[in-house]
């Protein structure tokens, strides 16, 4: 009687921890609707600057823009021949250039900027555009796609994520749909049409944070 109170519980236990995870069998809203950049009126480097992240836009794609806080002890820029550092900008850590820094606690602390091209030619991930100041990036995973949203206005940049209660199924409206289980979650991919697009777009995307345009 135990082993069977234990079974049923591990079975229920399993049911309940079940999670839902929803993927897009093309990019959104259509193929049709694939887009090499954004219009020209929005080109320009837009940044968070709580988060040091940065988007930029150009006829050649779109480019992720990160900043890694980095440092070289005062000892070692002393020491060695590759580093120097004057008026308060340290050179020797990036090629042919100079970043500025900061001296604490016997350690010059410094950001490097990354750059990440995420649409450019051939790329995975695809642009599409809904209106002409609203984008989706469609995200490639394993041939599947997941969507974020930018809208542009007024020299600002808002970023939206798809987002849902992983434990439950709100999308019942798209008719075309597979599942396929993987461990504890549930792979559903989602093949909406353009009026089942539209609810998704007016109901599922979440505003996570927004971006100021770097003036020129």
């Amino acid at each position: 009687m135990k082993i069977l109170a234990i079974i049923t519980y591990i079975f229920l236990s399993g049911i309940a921890f079940s999670q839902n995870s929803y993927y897009f069998s093309n990019p959104l809203p259509t193929e049709e609707k694939k887009v090499q950049s954004v219009d020209k009126k929005w080109f320009g480097e837009y940044k968070d600057e709580q988060r040091s992240l940065a988007y930029s836009f150009t006829a050649d794609g779109v480019t992720v823009i990160s900043t890694q806080v980095s440092s070289v002890s005062k000892k070692l820029v002393r020491e060695s021949s590759t580093y120097s550092v004057k008026d308060n900008f340290i050179h020797g850590v990036v090629e042919n250039d100079s970043l500025p820094c900061v001296l604490e606690k016997g350690f010059y602390f410094f950001g490097i900027r990354n750059r990440d091209a995420v649409i450019y030619k051939n790329s995975p991930t695809q642009l599409t555009r809904i209106s002409d100041r609203e984008y989706i990036l469609n995200y490639e995973e394993n041939g599947t796609y997941l969507p974020v949203k930018f809208v542009f206005a007024n020299g600002k940049l808002t970023v939206s994520e798809f987002d849902y209660e992983p434990d439950q199924r709100p999308f019942s409206f798209i008719e075309a749909q597979s599942e396929t289980k993987m461990n504890a979650q549930n792979i559903i991919v989602l093949s909406p049409s353009n009026l089942e697009f539209d609810q998704l777009n007016s109901r599922y995307f979440v505003e996570k944070s927004t971006f100021s345009l770097i003036p020129d």
